[in-house]
C-alpha cells in the first residue's frame, strides 16, 4: 500500500539505525555504571543491597578515586571486560564484586563489546571481527547484514525466543545486578 503524499515512510533501514541508537545507548549507561558503581566502590560507598566491596586503597575524596581508576590516562575504558577485571583486581580484595560478575558472562560481554565496535567504528578491522561474530551466532553471514538488522535477528535455539538485542541487555542487566548485590 503506498504512503500517503506528505507522510513520511518507516524503512526497514530506519528500524535498524534505531534500534543500533537503543543498543549503543544501553552500551553507554553499561560503561557509565561501571565507572560509576567502581568510584563509589572505592571511595567506601556501599552497594544497594549486600556486602559492601573490600577496596585496598582509600581515596579521600571522589576526585581521587576518579583519578586512581583513570589510572595516569584522561580517563578509564570500561569497555574491554579484561582490563576492567584486572582494574578490579589492583583495588578491590579479590576483585569483588565485579571479577566473578564478568568473568561469568566474559564471552557474550566480548560479543557485545564487537557489536558496539561494529556500530561505532568503520574500520576494516572491526567489521571482520563483526562478521566472524554473525558467522558463529548465526552460522553464516546473510549479505547486506548490518548491525540493527543483527540485534533485530533472533538468537538460534532461544528459548523464549529473543532478538540478540534482548540477548545482549539480559546479559548486562545480569552482571550489573551482581555487581549491585555483592
Amino acid at each position: 500500500m503506498p504512503t500517503p503524499t506528505g507522510v513520511p515512510k518507516f524503512t526497514v533501514l530506519h528500524m535498524e539505525i534505531v534500534t543500533e541508537m537503543a543498543f549503543l545507548r544501553a552500551f553507554l549507561a553499561w560503561e557509565a555504571f561501571l565507572e560509576e558503581s567502581f568510584i563509589l566502590y572505592l571511595w567506601g560507598k556501599n552497594p544497594p543491597r549486600g556486602k559492601p566491596p573490600k577496596p585496598c586503597v582509600h581515596p579521600p575524596t571522589r576526585r581521587v578515586a576518579e583519578q586512581l581508576v583513570a589510572e595516569g590516562k584522561d580517563y578509564a575504558d570500561w569497555a574491554e571486560v579484561q582490563n576492567v577485571i584486572k582494574r578490579a583486581e589492583r583495588f578491590f580484595q579479590d576483585g569483588e564484586p565485579y571479577s566473578d560478575a564478568l568473568r561469568s558472562r566474559r564471552s557474550r560481554l566480548q560479543d557485545i563489546k564487537i557489536v558496539r565496535n561494529a556500530t561505532v567504528h568503520s574500520s576494516s578491522y572491526s567489521w571482520e571481527k563483526f562478521q566472524i561474530l554473525t558467522r558463529r551466532e548465526l552460522a553464516t553471514y546473510p549479505p547486506r547484514l548490518t548491525v540493527g538488522g543483527f540485534l533485530g535477528m533472533t538468537v538460534p535455539h532461544s528459548s523464549p525466543p529473543q532478538s540478540f538485542l534482548e540477548c545482549y541487555l539480559s546479559v548486562i542487566r545480569f552482571v550489573a545486578d551482581r555487581i549491585a548485590s555483592s
